[in-house]
């Protein structure tokens, strides 16, 4: 499936999935609590120059969003190294309150059953076989890119219609 520049949605789901600022603030006003838990941290296994952070956002113990970040290796003793230190920080902390830090570019599309992130969240027991919208943003710092991905776990969507 392509990637859109809008999604095909509308209301409360369309409301999250453009959502323009930070969805860890969001979720924070919308739910007061938040945690964010990585699952991962470390080189990608499918491409060894890249480095990913994987976490779910959980706001009331329920996993609502989860994101992964993905950057050059060489990159993380430059324009990326805080991503090392992040801990259970969400990545929204240094994105929208670093003046250096710029989004390119923001785009969405249905994840597919059959595509490795929604294979790799049903065997985590995030999703079952629901629909699952996600979007990629392409970050920039000192010429350096930070990819994100951002999959709308159902859970989010089961307290407002």
């Amino acid at each position: 499936m392509s990637w859109l520049g809008s999604p095909k949605i509308k209301g409360y789901k369309f409301s999250w999935i453009t959502e323009e600022g930070s969805l860890t603030e969001r979720l924070k006003k919308e739910f007061n609590d938040v945690k964010v838990d990585v699952i991962y941290e470390g080189l990608a296994l499918e491409k060894e120059t890249d480095y990913i952070r994987e976490v779910i956002i959980k706001s009331c113990e329920k996993p609502m969003i989860f994101a992964q970040t993905r950057v050059n290796m060489i990159d993380l003793d430059s324009a990326w190294s805080f991503l090392k230190e992040l801990g259970q920080q969400s990545l929204a902390n240094i994105l929208f309150k670093d003046p250096k830090i710029f989004r390119h570019s923001l785009l969405y599309r249905l994840c597919d059953s059959n595509d490795i992130l929604y294979i790799r969240l049903k065997s985590l027991g995030y999703i079952h076989e629901e629909i699952l919208w996600i979007r990629k943003s392409k970050w920039k710092k000192d010429g350096k890119i930070l990819f994100l991905t951002e999959a709308f776990l159902p859970k989010l969507f089961e307290t407002k219609n």
